[in-house]
């Protein structure tokens, strides 16, 4: 097992992770102003929604990213290698509601941080997308 070198080497591991979770509607690269989200995904069971930041390094980016992300997904999560890990600030995230999750070396994605409800959802932009995810 060597060493990732693109955030799409996250994608897999992640993407399982929360279909495991319910989140079974999914859709990578969703658009939302600038940004791509990684991974925007609906949960019909819990009625959730979930945005996923991958970054290999830079996590102070994918946070910023992941704030964005509270005003169209319930939940607002970056995903990182298990190496990266002891570089992030942990109490930042918690703080601001934001989730962790890390990928292992042999693709197992873990649950380092539960993410908090957006209070700053719009619910305009969480309809549209769960729109989009259901034209598949």
């Amino acid at each position: 097992m060597t060493a990732r070198k693109t955030e799409s080497s996250l994608y897999n591991p992640v993407s399982r992770y929360v279909r495991r979770r319910n989140f079974r509607w999914q859709h990578p690269e969703v658009q939302f102003y600038a940004y791509r989200i990684d991974l925007y995904a609906f949960s019909r069971v819990d009625d959730l929604t979930i945005a996923v930041e991958l970054k290999l390094l830079k996590w102070k980016r994918a946070f910023e990213q992941a704030i964005l992300y509270q005003l169209c997904a319930d939940l607002a999560y970056i995903a990182v290698p298990l190496t990266t890990i002891a570089r992030i600030d942990v109490q930042l995230l918690r703080r601001h509601g934001i989730g962790l999750l890390a990928v292992d070396p042999g693709d197992r994605c873990h649950h380092v941080l539960q993410a908090a409800r957006s209070a700053v959802l719009r619910q305009s932009y969480r309809s549209d997308f769960i729109a989009f995810l259901r034209k598949g």
